[in-house]
C-alpha cells in the first residue's frame, strides 16, 4: 500500500502542507509525488476556442520541470503524468497499490469532479493549502457566504486573520518517498511534451523565481510603498508586484504572500499601498469561495445570475469578425489593440487593461462575455479559473455585481495621455500625444466617446 501526493496546484517547497504532513500519521506508506498535466486543459477547445496556448504550455513544462528538479535534491521522485487525469491517477494508483491520496482542495467545477471521483476509489484528503481562509476556524460557511465583496471584506475586517504559512519542507526520517530511480518508469506519456518544452524562464515558472520577486518587490526595491499609485500602470517592471502567476501556478504560495507583506507593515511601513495589495489578495480569496459555492453555474450566460444557460455562444457572420479582431489586436481601436497584441506576445495584462479590453468586448462589441474569458484563459500566464471567470461575469454583470462598462478614450487619456504605452505595443502608429488614440478608419464610434475624443490633442501644439 501506498500514499500519493497530487502537487498539481502546489509545486512548491514553502508552505507546503501536504509534503511536510504526508506519512507523519502513518509511517508505513510509502509515498509518491505526482503531478498530472490535464491534456484537454491544454490541447482541448471550448467554444471553439483553444484552451492553451504554446507559451502558457511551456510555463506549464517550465514549472514542473523546475520542481521534479528541486525535489530530486532532496532524493524524492516527481511522477509527471499526461492524459485525462482520473485515467492516468488511476493507473498509477493500481500499479503502485495506492490506497490514500492527498492533495490540494479543488477550487473549479472540474478540479471538483476529479476529487469526487478519485474519492469513489480511494481515501482522499484534502488541504487548503492555497487559500488565506483554509483552515476550518477561518473558512467561510458557503450558505452564508455574502456575494458581494464588499461584504465578505467586512465580515474579515479590520483585524483580518489568515492561515499562518508553515516552515520550508525537508524530508523527515519517517517519511519513505519513491526516489527519482523508482519513479523513472512511470513518466513515459509525458516524455512526449519534450518537443514543446523552451528553453529559459517564463513569469511564473519556478518556485525560486517566485521567492526572488516577491523579495525584490517587497523587501529590495520596496516598490509596495507606492503599488496604489502606480498599479494602474501598463507597462514596466515595478508598476505591480507581477506576483498572479506564480500564485496561479501555486509555485508561490498566498499565505506567505501575506505574511511578507504584515512583516513589512511591522518592520517598514504600513500604508494605503500595504493595504491595497493585501485587499486585491482578499479579491482573489473571495473568487475561490464563490466558485466554490455556486460550482458550475459560472459558466452558463448568465453565470450567477439569472436560469441556468450553458448553451454555447452564438455569434452572427459580423459578430464572428469582430472577435477576430478583438484577439489578434485588429479592432482599430488603438488603446485595445495595444492592451491586446501585449497578451498575445507575453501573456500577461495590466489590470486596466483587462478591464477595458473586457467591457469593449461585451459592451461596444456586444459579445458573449464566455468568449473572452476563453480567449483569456488560452493566453493568459497568470490563469486562474475562478479569477479570471469571476471577473469577466463580473464585468459582463452576471456575477458579483451589475455590469461595469468603461469608456475606453476616456481611460486612454487617464492612463496613457501621451500615449507612449500605445506607441510601445503599436509601432506603426504615428500620430502624436494624445491622438495616438484616435480610432482607425471604419470603426464604428459609439456616442459616449464622442466627448473625450474632443479632447484628444497634439503634443506639437
Amino acid at each position: 500500500m501506498s500514499c500519493l501526493v497530487l502537487l498539481d496546484k502546489t509545486l512548491r517547497l514553502h508552505d507546503n502542507p501536504l509534503l511536510c504532513q504526508a506519512g507523519i500519521a502513518d509511517s508505513s506508506l510509502p509515498l509518491v509525488a505526482v503531478v498530472c498535466l490535464d491534456e484537454k486543459a491544454f490541447f482541448g477547445h471550448q467554444y471553439g476556442v483553444a484552451r492553451a496556448s504554446l507559451l502558457r504550455l511551456q510555463q506549464q513544462l517550465q514549472l514542473i520541470a523546475k520542481s521534479k528538479q528541486a525535489l530530486a535534491k532532496l532524493n524524492i521522485g516527481l511522477v509527471t503524468l499526461f492524459g485525462e487525469p482520473i485515467t492516468e491517477l488511476t493507473a498509477l494508483a493500481q500499479a503502485l497499490n495506492v490506497t490514500q491520496i492527498l492533495t490540494a482542495a479543488p477550487v473549479g467545477y472540474h478540479e471538483q469532479q476529479l476529487v469526487m471521483q478519485l474519492a469513489q476509489r480511494f481515501e482522499v484528503i484534502t488541504d487548503d493549502v492555497n487559500s488565506l481562509l483554509g483552515s476550518p476556524s477561518l473558512a467561510p460557511q458557503l450558505p452564508d457566504l455574502p456575494d458581494s465583496f464588499s461584504k465578505f471584506r467586512k465580515q474579515r475586517e479590520p483585524l483580518l486573520q489568515v492561515d499562518v504559512a508553515v516552515p520550508e519542507f525537508t524530508p523527515q526520517p519517517q517519511q519513505r518517498w519513491l526516489t527519482p530511480a523508482n519513479t523513472a518508469e512511470f513518466c513515459e506519456n509525458f516524455s512526449q511534451l519534450a518537443a514543446f518544452s523552451q528553453p529559459g524562464s517564463l513569469p511564473g515558472s519556478g518556485e525560486r523565481q517566485a521567492l526572488h520577486r516577491l523579495d525584490d518587490f517587497i523587501w529590495q526595491k520596496q516598490a509596495i510603498r507606492h503599488y496604489k499609485i502606480s498599479r494602474n500602470g501598463l507597462l514596466g517592471e515595478y508598476y505591480a508586484s507581477k506576483f498572479s502567476a506564480a500564485l496561479a501556478s501555486g509555485c508561490l504560495s498566498v499565505r506567505f504572500c501575506w505574511q511578507q507583506i504584515v512583516q513589512f507593515e511591522q518592520q517598514q511601513l504600513a500604508n494605503d499601498s500595504t493595504y491595497w495589495l493585501k485587499f486585491e489578495l482578499l479579491w482573489r480569496e473571495f473568487f475561490r469561495w464563490q466558485f466554490r459555492k455556486y460550482g458550475k453555474a459560472w459558466f452558463s450566460n448568465s453565470a450567477i445570475k439569472g436560469p441556468l444557460d450553458f448553451s454555447k455562444p452564438h455569434l452572427n457572420a459580423s459578430q464572428q469578425k469582430n472577435f477576430n479582431h478583438w484577439c489578434a489586436g485588429q479592432t482599430g481601436v488603438p488603446f485595445i489593440d495595444a492592451n491586446m497584441r501585449l497578451l498575445n506576445t507575453t501573456g500577461l495584462m495590466s489590470n486596466r487593461g483587462r478591464q477595458n479590453v473586457a467591457s469593449f468586448l461585451i459592451h461596444d462589441l456586444g459579445i458573449d462575455w464566455r468568449l473572452g474569458a476563453a480567449y483569456f484563459e488560452q493566453r493568459l500566464l497568470d490563469y486562474d479559473v475562478a479569477s479570471n471567470w469571476g471577473n469577466w461575469a463580473y464585468i459582463a454583470g452576471s456575477g458579483n455585481s451589475g455590469e461595469r462598462q468603461f469608456n475606453v478614450i476616456k481611460q486612454a487619456l487617464n492612463y496613457d495621455r501621451s500615449g507612449d504605452f500605445v506607441r510601445t505595443m503599436l509601432p506603426e502608429l504615428s500620430a502624436q500625444g494624445s491622438l495616438i488614440h484616435q480610432p482607425g478608419p471604419g470603426v464604428n464610434v459609439p456616442e459616449h466617446w464622442q466627448h473625450w475624443l474632443s479632447k484628444l490633442t497634439d503634443s506639437k501644439t
